[in-house]
């Protein structure tokens, strides 16, 4: 069993000990370094994602850049684009690129070393054949280690059978050496207190094992029933189980039916009202909350008010399975897929999909409207535990005629709470507003000019060609026009536009028109509101004279203090260090950008240290820095090349770096201006590791080499007691990116070639 991970793409923790298969993952370890890809295939609930986790544990050190872990069964539908969007999201890719996803995906590994674990395959073989061919044909240090009940076809694929765990023979010596008996034995003796194998109860227990198959969910629930029971009456029922399953077939039962009819003799064993949950909770992807549970899958037989004594029956049962703080719970995939046949079975699968998509519906508009600021950290963190929800209620949605138009609500209402700006999915954002247009009549109806101005503004963000973007616009102006009453995105969208793409000075009075229209539309559009006000801000500093700028960051900052807004108070640092480097002092401007940072890094930002770091350029240039100017613009430029930004398609933003560089250039010469450029950063982490981790004078005890940083040292002396990048990152609070970063550096700046030539000069250091 392990805890789900939202998004984070590391080896989930496990909450139980994995028990045998030593054997298996000795001969794994050794074909994963010599193989590109390995499916792990076999019966449902015979432990396939949990070997593949383990197995990923095990080898974690051999990957520079770690592991990461794709649970794919949310990623339902088969559809290749947002198969890529979630692979990205778990592997931590910011993706603002204007490439497709998988080009992204590409690009970003390319160059790395990484584990990809691919749990779930089974339902998506062919556009995960697709994205692995992708990714192994063009990343040599990347290994793909697959589990799926289908093979994927992919040159080089390694298929790997996980049977079930030996079972002991009926007269066998009592024994913990079997690896049946071994799991067993560690389940029951942790979910029944007092429980041990004797010599009387040891006949009993061979039984449940032959009876289970090896299989290892199916010991698992079987397990479950020992709580109530004594395990002689449980081999008394599974005996009873089998005769059912072979009444009429006296061959050799396989091991997906005794699988089948574990699950269904589970099922037999809940109440009714745990039957219905379990059945309807399967329309859940990627987990649930129990106000969720309580919202979709209530109704009929089943009352609001039973839905949590229900589920506290199939957490004991061990049917869902409970985060570590039981805010959220899942099915495990094969008990989902059975309870995903009895609800179809029920008839009540429409009424139940109906409820799961208006809960959605409603929680997106909830998250849209419910921006006060101190709770944005909280609504974002609510977006991102069920986007997989979301998106399957989206697809839904949108590609039913009838649903159509609801779905383009719910996608304005997810664009809107920020959440793909924060987690670096733009491009998915505009992917579903794309789709959503797409499949509604082209009218000028309100909401669809919104979406379109929105749909403009993400591609303005992007760098999107200025002429597209501008034809765009003109469209919005018309259609604002036919629909007769002002609408604020639209005004937002021509600000933003004339201010980013042509850099005049008339945008800002329509941006100060757009903060004011949203202000007047109500509390429900507030987050459109303070949005307004960002880049109302923004655009005076950058355009406007000290006489403008100067009050407006000043009130913009109050104003987000008052609303405890962290990603705008990150913005209203970032307009007052503007201020200080046109009109001020750059050195108190540099102060100001590394607090904004370090707000950025805390909230986990993902979009705005791009721009602080591009302003850590600009102030160092005027504080007669030109070699920090330099790093600065070129770590900037490195985010940008990362994320897709073309930051020469905003006219202010190039115009200052312009200057910078060419400042610092004057006075370093181009030969060592080029050298302190080049210092690329290929994701967030590493460029604020970059500038915040600052090098710290080595003191008189400090074995620390010349030259190295304090991050640097922190680096060098963990490895140098043999943990892995994974575990230094853990250690450190940084990504295992950073850790490889810093390596990096370390080999250039001490001359040496590998981690093994560090440790010896480190060990060297010690004598």
């Amino acid at each position: 069993m392990t805890e789900r991970g939202q998004a984070t793409g590391g080896v989930p923790r496990a909450l139980s000990s994995f028990v045998g298969r030593k054997e298996l993952l000795v001969e794994l370890r050794r074909r994963l370094g010599a193989s590109p890809l390995i499916t792990l295939t076999g019966v449902g609930g015979g432990g396939k994602t949990r070997l593949a986790l383990e197995l990923a544990g095990q080898v974690q050190r051999a990957y520079d850049d770690g592991v990461r872990v794709v649970e794919l069964a949310p990623a339902r539908g088969g559809d290749p684009e947002l198969l890529a969007q979630v692979v990205l999201s778990a592997v931590g890719v910011p993706d603002q690129a204007t490439t497709t996803p998988l080009d992204t995906l590409v690009d970003y590994l390319r160059s790395r070393r990484v584990l990809l674990v691919l749990d779930n395959c089974e339902h998506l073989v062919e556009p995960v054949a697709q994205l692995v061919r992708a990714v192994l044909g063009a990343a040599p240090g990347v290994r793909v280690l697959a589990t799926s009940r289908a093979r994927l076809r992919v040159p080089g694929e390694v298929l790997v059978m996980v049977p079930p765990l030996e079972v002991p023979a009926e007269d066998a010596p009592p024994s913990a050496a079997c690896e049946s008996v071994a799991l067993l034995v560690e389940r029951a003796e942790a979910g029944v207190p007092g429980w041990r194998v004797t010599p009387e109860n040891w006949p009993d227990v061979v039984r449940v094992l032959r009876r289970t198959a090896g299989i290892p969910l199916a010991i698992e629930q079987a397990v479950v029933r020992m709580r109530s029971m004594p395990v002689s009456l449980l081999a008394d029922r599974l005996d009873d189980v089998m005769r059912v399953l072979t009444a009429n077939d006296t061959t050799r039962v396989a091991h997906h039916q005794t699988m089948a009819a574990m699950i269904d003799w589970s099922h037999a064993q809940c109440t009714p009202a745990e039957r219905l949950l379990w059945a309807r909770l399967s329309v859940f992807e990627g987990g649930f909350s129990l106000p969720a549970a309580e919202a979709v899958c209530s109704g009929g037989e089943l009352g609001r008010d039973e839905v949590a004594d229900a589920l506290a029956g199939l957490l004991d049962k061990s049917i869902a399975l409970p985060s570590a703080d039981r805010s959220r719970h899942h099915l495990l995939e094969p008990l989902r897929q059975h309870g995903a046949v009895r609800l179809r079975a029920s008839g009540d699968l429409a009424d139940v999909r109906a409820r799961h998509q208006a809960f959605f519906r409603e929680e997106a508009a909830r998250l849209a409207g419910g921006f006060v600021g101190h709770n944005e950290a909280a609504l974002l963190a609510a977006v991102d535990l069920d986007m997989a929800n979301h998106r399957v209620v989206l697809a839904d949605l949108i590609t039913d005629p009838d649903s159509a138009h609801a779905g383009l609500q719910m996608s304005v209402d997810l664009a809107r709470t920020r959440w793909y700006t924060y987690a670096g999915r733009l491009p998915e954002e505009r992917l579903w507003l794309g789709r959503a247009l797409a499949a509604t009549p082209a009218t000028a109806d309100p909401l669809r000019v919104s979406a379109m101005a929105l749909d403009a503004w993400i591609a303005l963000c992007l760098g999107v060609e200025r002429a597209q973007v501008a034809r765009r616009v003109e469209e919005l102006i018309g259609l604002a026009g036919e629909v007769g009453v002002p609408l604020p995105p639209v005004t937002f969208v021509r600000g933003a536009y004339e201010v980013l793409a042509l850099g005049e000075i008339g945008g800002v009075e329509l941006l100060r028109q757009a903060h004011e229209g949203f202000g007047a539309m109500g509390p429900h559009f507030a987050v459109d509101h303070h949005l307004a006000h960002i880049l109302h801000t923004v655009s005076l500093v950058l355009l406007g004279t000290r006489e403008q700028a100067e009050p407006a960051a000043e009130e913009f900052f109050a104003e987000c203090e008052r609303l405890g807004a962290l990603w705008g108070i990150s913005w209203a640092h970032w307009c007052r260090s503007v201020v200080q480097t046109r009109w001020g002092s750059p050195t108190r401007a540099l102060e100001v950008l590394k607090e904004g940072l370090r707000v950025q890094r805390a909230i986990r930002d993902k979009w705005g240290p791009l721009w602080t770091i591009e302003a850590l350029g600009w102030a160092h240039a005027e504080a007669g820095d030109a070699a920090a100017a330099a790093r600065m613009l070129g770590l900037a430029h490195g985010l940008h090349r990362v994320t897709g930004v073309r930051v020469d398609g905003l006219v202010p933003f190039a115009l200052f770096s312009g200057r910078a560089a060419a400042r610092a250039r004057a006075t370093l010469g181009d030969d060592a201006y080029e050298r302190a450029y080049a210092n690329p950063a290929e994701s967030v982490e590493q460029a604020l590791a970059a500038v915040l981790d600052e090098p710290e004078p080595a003191g008189p005890r400090d074995r620390r080499p010349a030259g190295l940083t304090q991050a640097e040292w922190n680096v060098a002396r963990l490895v140098g007691d043999g943990l892995s990048n994974p575990e230094v990152a853990d250690r450190l609070v940084i990504s295992p990116a950073t850790v490889h970063t810093h390596l990096t550096r370390i080999y250039r700046k001490l001359d040496i070639a590998n981690r093994h030539q560090l440790i010896t000069l480190l060990a060297n250091l010690a004598e």
